[in-house]
């Protein structure tokens, strides 16, 4: 048994979810080079026009009985359900997934360790899938390896222009580059050597540098520069000691958000900045510790630079606590008002779409006993106000999902 599996099973007895979602959240561009940061382009959800039902935003996921489900965001017609007409692909059942991601709005992966495979599908103005030519592709070293709760295991670049998967029994991080069709190809050097175990991934938000975490409660975050290729370059001074279990990098480029995670009990939002030119470009330094009014489990970032939001997200063994929200500044971390924010869909985590409209919290606490798995959506207002207009969707399983914008 991996130490990856034995951190599951030690999380699972509070928190009975597994996988984890992540998407190419700073880039709208298509091309091949790294992107820069969106603008919320989406009307919000509540005050459409009825009758309407153009799609706004779609969600996948992971189904246990074996395939990948679908469900379609309207922000003209105010729903959120099932997708209409979709023909679910088939994929191994019994598994919950290694992470599920979105390439340039185009293009959705998601890998299972079971068959040691990452599945691939272009995405169609209607919600549907299409297998990428060469899908399944072969990854054995993910046979076996488990997965963490809250963990990114799987991410994008930016520009969606590649894919990186974190394997603990090599200590390595593998990347792939993906083509103008959506298929994959591993990069030369890969995998590339950690020096640890690897427990989740993250790009600075213009794409130029990897960072990775020590998996459950680790004490390390590792630097690389991301080559023209996509081989990692390890930063000068990297690992840095800092015990994070999860960072996100912020779309300007400039900042680290992150946490120690998990059930440490620590109540903070660690804010790092990134050396920006020189020798050590790509290291990280401490800037600031916010005090939270809760303990997070896992944290959200605004895909945009207009509005720099991060939102931190807790539970406790029986229930959730109110999602709190933060306003990125100046190097400066500032409570929005409002926040916390009751009365709202909440969840272990959460994922924005492309545009930073809309934040889906995922709900699965407890879910051995029966109680409901479900998907909340949240408008973004001014200032970072957090409203529902519309109910959350029910998801069939527990599983990896990730959501995007209609391509």
């Amino acid at each position: 048994m991996t130490m990856r599996v034995r951190a599951s099973l030690t999380m699972i007895l509070a928190v009975a979810m597994m996988g984890v979602a992540s998407c190419d959240h700073y880039n709208c561009a298509t091309g091949p080079t790294l992107g820069t940061s969106c603008t919320p382009t989406s009307p919000g959800v509540g005050g459409g026009t009825t009758g309407s039902t153009t799609a706004s935003a779609f969600v996948f996921a992971v189904d246990e009985a074996g395939t990948i489900d679908s469900y379609t965001l309207s922000s003209t017609a105010d729903t959120f359900a099932a997708t209409s007409g979709y023909t679910a692909p088939a994929v191994p059942k019994n598994e919950l997934g290694y992470g599920m991601v979105v390439a340039q709005k185009q293009f959705l992966y998601t890998a299972f360790i079971g068959t040691g495979q990452i599945f691939g599908w272009t995405i169609g103005s209607g919600g549907g899938l299409t297998a990428i030519s060469g899908s399944p592709f072969s990854a054995p070293y993910l046979i076996g390896i488990g997965g963490n709760n809250g963990n990114q295991d799987m991410i994008v670049n930016p520009a969606g222009t590649l894919l990186f998967v974190d394997n603990d029994s090599t200590e390595g991080i593998y990347v792939y580059s993906i083509g103008i069709s959506g298929a994959l190809t591993k990069v030369s050097g890969s995998p590339f050597p950690v020096g640890f175990f690897p427990g989740n991934l993250a790009t600075d938000g213009l794409g130029k540098y990897l960072y990775a975490t020590t998996q459950l409660n680790g004490s390390e975050i590792a630097a690389f520069a991301i080559g023209p290729t996509g081989a990692l370059i390890p930063v000068l001074g990297s690992p840095f000691v800092y015990p994070m279990l999860q960072v996100q990098g912020d779309p300007t480029g400039n900042y680290l958000i992150g946490i120690e995670g998990g059930f440490t009990g620590d109540t903070h939002l660690y804010l790092f900045s990134i050396t920006q030119s020189g020798p050590n470009a790509g290291a990280i330094t401490q800037l600031e510790a916010v005090t939270t009014a809760y303990a997070p489990y896992d944290i959200a970032v605004q895909p945009n630079s207009g509005g720099n939001l991060v939102y931190s997200f807790s539970n406790t063994a029986t229930g959730f606590n109110p999602i709190e929200g933060y306003q990125l500044s100046s190097g400066t971390l500032t409570a929005v008002s409002g926040s916390p924010f009751s009365g709202l869909s909440d969840g272990n985590w959460a994922q924005f779409d492309q545009s930073g409209a809309y934040l889906f919290p995922y709900s699965a606490l407890n879910s051995s006993t029966g109680e409901s798995i479900t998907l909340g959506v949240l408008n973004v207002g001014s200032g970072g106000v957090l409203t529902q207009p519309i109910p959350p969707a029910s998801l069939a399983t527990v599983g990896a999902w990730t959501v995007t914008d209609v391509p």
